[in-house]
């Protein structure tokens, strides 16, 4: 994926004979991608966003359906099963407040201790029912490389700072 490309959603079949895809959303929450217009889709087998004209979105049942312009038969949305939908950076709202992030700029920061002991670079987020989880992988070796487990909370996680890449939590390597 490419830094200035989210991917927001993926195409998961076709729907009616009018050219209609299922859209399997990954925005939290799902609705949130009816929000979103200016779609690049990229096939499984492609490496380049392609531009996509004109977007209709309807809620249908839990999920989204969705017409891009140009495609008008089953067929044609049926070729577009598994492509990836993406939107540029650039067109994600501004968040509400100083304290929330997106994942995706969580992802890769250097996470050090209150000690100033290094525990690892953010791999992932899990979602829980409680609160976000930081999945800091720790070591240098791939192969054996470990996971610690921080939750996003205020209590564990004292500093946030994009600029410089860095997280500070209230944590220990040693905790699991």
């Amino acid at each position: 994926m490419t830094p200035d490309i989210v991917v927001v959603a993926r195409i998961a079949g076709s729907y009616g004979v009018k050219g209609w895809v299922h859209v399997r959303s990954f925005t939290d929450p799902p609705e949130n991608l009816l929000h979103y217009t200016r779609w690049r889709v990229r096939a499984a087998a492609q490496s380049d966003w392609a531009p996509v004209g004109e977007v209709h979105l309807k809620r249908h049942k839990k999920g989204v359906i969705a017409k891009l312009e140009g495609v008008d038969t089953p067929e044609q949305a049926g070729e577009l099963r598994g492509a990836w939908i993406g939107i540029r950076a650039q067109d994600l709202p501004d968040l509400g407040s100083q304290d929330e992030y997106y994942w995706r700029d969580l992802v890769g920061c250097e996470v050090f201790n209150t000690q100033a002991d290094a525990l690892g670079q953010v791999s992932h987020l899990l979602e829980t029912g409680a609160h976000d989880v930081l999945c800091v992988r720790t070591g240098n070796n791939k192969d054996a490389q470990a996971e610690l487990l921080v939750p996003f909370s205020a209590q564990h996680v004292i500093e946030v700072d994009l600029a410089r890449r860095v997280i500070i939590v209230d944590w220990q390597r040693d905790w699991t």
